[in-house]
């Protein structure tokens, strides 16, 4: 198992120094990955949708916190940084033109150096997708047509493509190419996003799984994907965590003033089949994202999750 960290893409004292010093901290320590997610607006008045991804269906952060572009934050990641991969858990595929997110993509795989993941998800806040003028009823089809064309981008030129709810009508030129296979996980709880990522996706990614519950749902996909997932399948589950000595720490998260409990948490996961835990501090500022990333790496250290040749972290602050 390897171990990611949430970038403060969604923090109120974000700053561009800031983003700097979690990501080459993260670095520093030998993280497998830097995480971010994707809202372009958030409603004002009031909502009606809910997400699978939480109990109770609803987002768990203030709406109007600071939130920065998802693209645009891992591209100044990737420039501050050297082995750090670089994610998207998930980007919500319909808010943008298929073509211009798989330009997007290649754009930051060639300026890193090929360190990109892109989780895919179909959205559900339709608030959002009224306020970007997106139609929200063929989200499904449109995030499916999108999957299969970046494939093709990424792959072909010229292309054209001719999917029920993507078309690109003549052929096009599409340079440049990813240097390295950008993986494609599918992201959700809900059934349709299961059989997703075990039909067409190259992993999946969930939110907030207790280890049996991360077992229990690779087992699923498992079934889904006929009884074996391929060798390369990335299953990615976050987990939202206190920091010590930090004001506001929510009580129902799991706290890590303990290295040997959070090493032992650590150890459950690897077992459940976990291939990439995402770390996440449940305290949005930027002190909160360093200190859990000195906890994450002393935790994973202890159960060889990090090697000897990573050092302690210092950051740049």
């Amino acid at each position: 198992m390897k171990l990611g960290v949430r970038l403060p893409y969604h923090c109120a004292d974000v700053t561009g120094e800031a983003l700097t010093a979690v990501a080459r901290a993260a670095d520093r320590a030998g993280m497998h990955s830097g995480w971010v997610a994707d809202h372009v607006v958030f409603p004002a008045g009031e909502v009606r949708s809910t997400t699978s991804s939480t109990p109770d269906g609803r987002y768990p952060r203030p709406m109007d916190e600071t939130t920065l572009e998802s693209w645009t934050a891992l591209t100044w990641a990737a420039a501050v940084t050297t082995d750090l991969v670089l994610a998207v858990g998930v980007c919500v595929l319909p808010y943008r033109n298929p073509l211009v997110l798989a330009k997007t993509i290649a754009t930051l795989s060639v300026l890193s150096g090929g360190r990109v993941w892109c989780g895919a998800g179909i959205g559900w806040l339709r608030e959002e997708f009224d306020a970007l003028g997106v139609p929200f009823p063929s989200r499904r089809a449109q995030s499916e047509d999108t999957i299969a064309l970046l494939r093709h981008a990424w792959a072909t030129s010229p292309l054209d493509f001719h999917g029920g709810a993507v078309v690109v009508p003549d052929p096009v030129h599409f340079v440049p190419r990813p240097p390295a296979p950008v993986p494609i996980l599918v992201g959700g709880h809900s059934a349709p996003a299961l059989r997703r990522a075990a039909a067409i996706g190259d992993g999946w990614i969930g939110h907030e799984l207790m280890p049996p519950d991360a077992h229990a749902t690779r087992e699923e996909l498992v079934r889904l994907a006929g009884g074996a997932l391929p060798p390369d399948f990335r299953f990615v589950t976050s987990r939202l965590m206190n920091p010590p000595d930090r004001p506001g720490a929510d009580p129902r998260r799991l706290d890590t003033d303990s290295v040997t409990r959070l090493a032992g948490v650590f150890a459950d996961y690897a077992e459940a089949g976990v291939d990439v835990l995402l770390c996440e501090p449940s305290v949005r500022t930027v002190d909160a994202h360093l200190r859990l990333i000195e906890q994450v790496h002393e935790a994973g250290s202890r159960v060889g999750l990090l090697g000897p040749a990573h050092q302690a972290v210092v950051a740049d602050t």
